[in-house]
């Protein structure tokens, strides 16, 4: 412990500075390469610390990632829960506190095997996606830029996720971080074991890449039934979004958005979440004005609007998605699954029964039932609302349901000109690659795009400006071995961190245990 006191002022820099380099991995301004090397300060942390000091060390290094990530959440609070800037900057705090256990626990973890003489450098990657899961899943979860979301522009490093999901790329990126570390630190050792690290990471690097290449040189030769879409960004500001006043004037700019853009050969139109705010169908007036002009245009329409059920006395409502047809009848809908925390419902709510929800629509949203796949001919479509696209299953449950086009209709005005809209879009990449469906993305006030079954992505619009984007996208057809077993490379990897764990626990460490 005293020679962590010895050196703390500079592993407390060195923490700082881990947990800015992993920010610099991500959108708005990221660089991608930033990945492969990241991880280095967090590895030399649980080199020289013991199991304690390297969780605190990780721990500071996973705030200063966290303030610098999603630092967004603080306008969010402020601005449209209404509450206190301090109040805002401890709410943010909270939230980064929590998300900072994670490499917290991957630093102490690889520290407390390295004291017990395991090969701990060989877990690390192991242990890493471990904790990843554990942060996508635990307490609603929230995989808000896991590492391997850093390569969604690298597209040959991305295509292995259509098999491991994007917690294979995070393994990939750490691996490589493992044997860098070893060409730098490990130079006791000859020079031709320096020389196998270096052929081992050389040979990682061409192996994911090659196959990158191939799996996209096969995609392009093969060919499926395609849709033409239109996609209408209202941009219609967060502030009067829900005053009644303007719900006229939002109504008519979509339809004159949707003008514009239906003189093309569509064979759908969709508008973003919430695109009507009020209640479509119960709102006879504004409901009947929008079937009219969905039956002269002869465009089928997918857009998200609120609802309600009444359940005895009591109502429940939902954030929903509805598909009209040309006729302007409804084909189907699907009501939201994966509600956020606090901003469409308070999470315990008998213990947190003081906290109120931020969005203040129509009261707390309830949550769908099952992940609906709505018909149009050719498509089936599987629509993710809002923040659903960063989570894996989701779009995994509508492509095994049959699915052959993703649409993510979103409001991401919350965010304002932060980067999160441009992390919003980045984690949308891997569920087209994953799956091998295409993604039609509509958000208010952008960022609108249209990605393709490859992850690329094809057009995009500006954020805050009314916009119309029209694009053909080839449909999803079969179904990749990750939609088949979903994250069973996640859970072996987890499987390993415990067996590591439990080894050492059992004695299997051959000596150290009171080594620093």
């Amino acid at each position: 412990m005293s020679r962590f006191l010895d050196f703390s002022r500079t592993h407390y820099l060195v923490a700082a500075f881990s947990g800015l380099l992993l920010t610099l991995c991500f959108p708005r301004h990221g660089l991608p390469i930033i990945g492969w090397i990241g991880v280095l300060p967090l590895l030399y942390m649980a080199a020289i610390n013991n199991p304690a000091a390297c969780f605190t060390l990780g721990w500071i290094a996973g705030v200063f990632h966290g303030l610098t990530l999603v630092y967004w959440i603080i306008y969010v609070v402020n601005h449209y829960g209404n509450l206190p800037l301090p109040v805002s900057l401890v709410v943010c705090f909270l939230l980064v506190a929590y998300l900072a256990i994670f490499p917290g626990l991957f630093c102490a973890g690889l520290g407390w095997l390295r004291q017990r003489d395991l090969p701990w450098l060989l877990f690390a990657p192991f242990l890493w996606v471990a904790l990843e899961l554990g942060k996508s899943h635990l307490l609603t979860g929230f995989p808000w830029e896991n590492l391997g979301h850093s390569q969604y522009s690298w597209l040959p490093f991305i295509q292995l996720a259509d098999i491991t999901g994007v917690y294979g790329i995070s393994f990939v990126l750490v691996l490589s971080n493992v044997l860098v570390f070893q060409l730098i630190t490990d130079r006791r050792r000859k020079v031709v074991i320096r020389l196998l690290y270096l052929l081992f990471l050389a040979v990682l690097i061409l192996t994911v890449y090659g196959y990158g290449r191939w799996r996209l040189a096969t995609l392009e030769a093969n060919s499926s039934p395609s849709i033409k879409i239109g996609l209408v960004q209202g941009n219609i500001a967060q502030d009067t979004k829900w005053d009644p006043a303007f719900q006229q004037d939002t109504l008519r700019r979509y339809l004159r958005l949707t003008r514009k853009v239906a003189g093309e050969q569509l064979n759908l139109v969709i508008w973003p979440e919430t695109a009507t705010p009020f209640y479509f169908l119960a709102d006879f007036e504004n409901s009947t004005t929008l079937v009219r002009e969905v039956r002269k245009l002869g465009k089928p329409l997918l857009f998200g609007s609120p609802a309600f059920r009444k359940e005895g006395d009591r109502l429940r409502f939902y954030n929903r998605a509805y598909l009209l047809n040309s006729l302007g009848r409804v084909v189907g809908f699907y009501d939201k699954i994966h509600l956020v925390p606090f901003g469409e419902y308070v999470p315990w709510k008998r213990l947190l029964f003081f906290v109120d929800k931020l969005v203040q629509a129509a009261g707390d949203f309830a949550a769908g039932d099952s992940a609906l796949v709505l018909e149009l001919p050719p498509a089936k479509v599987g629509v993710l609302i809002c923040y659903e696209s960063i989570f894996p299953k989701l779009s995994r449950d509508l492509a095994k349901s049959g699915a052959n086009l993703l649409v993510n209709i979103t409001n991401d005005a919350w965010f304002g000109r932060s980067s999160a809209p441009h992390q919003h879009l980045s984690m949308a990449v891997f569920r087209t690659v994953e799956n091998r469906i295409p993604m039609a993305r509509c958000a208010n006030t952008g960022i609108s795009a249209f990605i393709d079954k490859r992850g690329r992505i094809l057009k995009v619009t500006s954020l805050f400006e009314e916009a119309t984007l029209s694009g053909t996208l080839q449909l999803g057809y079969g179904k990749s071995i990750y939609c088949r077993y979903g994250d069973w490379f996640a859970w072996s990897c987890l499987a390993i961190s415990l067996l590591g764990f439990g080894f050492s626990l059992t004695g299997g460490g051959l000596r150290g245990g009171n080594r620093h």
